[in-house]
């Protein structure tokens, strides 16, 4: 129950910060944030929103924004802040168990790469992706609740979107997406 309390103000007060700290209407329907650091986040839970702090607009050209808007639409339309959610759900149930951590860092970075394919399927240029992952890790100060473009194993994204490396797809996909339900389904009946 205090875990579910948890989730419910860290969505209020991330709401607040979109509400209090909004500049006005960006681009791509985002929110403008004040402040230096370079920020693209998919923020919020029952109604996402993708924020864009000022910093980000001075410091990212128009293809690294581009490309990292598209990001944050990856996160919004695969709804991955639910399984975000879920996980650190587990994480507070499961605190005690040894790799728990581990375990919520290495779907966080899955998370990342999946929202880094769906920005290279709506035809950015991999390379400006690349180049505002670097500059969005370099200051990172994302709120709870919030999916942050700099988020999760930057230099293992980096790397292998300038090496070209391709995410699994195809069948493989769909095998793994079965074997992380048949996971979580058999985590709950735990």
């Amino acid at each position: 129950v205090s875990i579910a309390v948890g989730v419910s103000r860290t969505a209020r007060s991330v709401s607040r910060l979109v509400r209090r700290g909004a500049l006005g209407s960006g681009p791509g329907d985002s929110v403008i944030i004040g402040g230096p650091d370079v920020l693209l986040a998919a923020a919020g839970i029952s109604r996402p929103r993708i924020v864009v702090s000022a910093g980000a607009l001075l410091a990212l050209d128009d293809d690294e924004l581009a490309a990292g808007i598209d990001h944050e639409r990856g996160h919004i339309a695969r709804r991955h802040r639910f399984v975000f959610l879920y996980a650190e759900l587990c994480r507070g149930l499961g605190r005690f168990l040894p790799g728990t951590n581990a375990a919520v860092r290495e779907l966080a970075f899955q998370l990342e790469r999946d929202a880094d394919a769906w920005a290279l399927a709506n035809r950015n240029d991999r390379y400006a992706l690349a180049s505002a992952i670097c500059k969005a890790a370099a200051s990172r100060h994302a709120a709870p609740a919030m999916i942050s473009l700099g988020g999760g194993h930057v230099r293992a994204r980096v790397d292998q979107l300038v090496d070209g490396a391709s995410p699994i797809a195809g069948w493989r996909a769909r095998v793994l997406n079965l074997a992380a339900v048949l996971g979580a389904v058999l985590l709950l009946g735990l």
